[in-house]
């Protein structure tokens, strides 16, 4: 019987989905913001994008992993090369704490085009 026949199987593909469309909507919108508007003053959400849809991948990997069971983890499907290819870039020179490093800049008036000026 095919897995997607499973409620158990089911629900976590149609999370997966759902965050999967969210993020491309979020992706759109700053690449349409790219074009009308200076790349500094969106630079947060460049890396919204940049950190979630890493994030997103490796947990797609991992729950195709999770469903495939012990097939999934081996060389014989791509999950498994999926999952370790993405991992790298969320450890790669803290790439991940970069890019959220960034968002609570702009988000807290750190950096960007609000950066609250020091008083002397």
């Amino acid at each position: 019987q095919p897995l997607a026949n499973r409620q158990a199987i089911q629900w976590p593909l149609v999370e997966l989905q759902t965050e999967a469309e969210m993020l491309r909507g979020l992706v759109r919108k700053t690449a349409w913001e790219l074009d009308r508007i200076p790349h500094m003053e969106i630079s947060d959400k460049v890396s919204m994008c940049n950190y979630r849809a890493n994030r997103f991948v490796c947990e797609a990997a991992d729950r195709a992993i999770q469903v495939h069971g012990g097939l999934g983890y081996t060389r014989h499907t791509p999950f498994e090369h999926i999952y370790r290819h993405h991992r790298r870039y969320r450890i790669t020179e803290g790439a991940e704490e970069i890019q959220m490093r960034k968002v609570a800049g702009y988000l807290f008036g750190f950096a960007g085009p609000r950066k609250i000026s020091k008083a002397k």
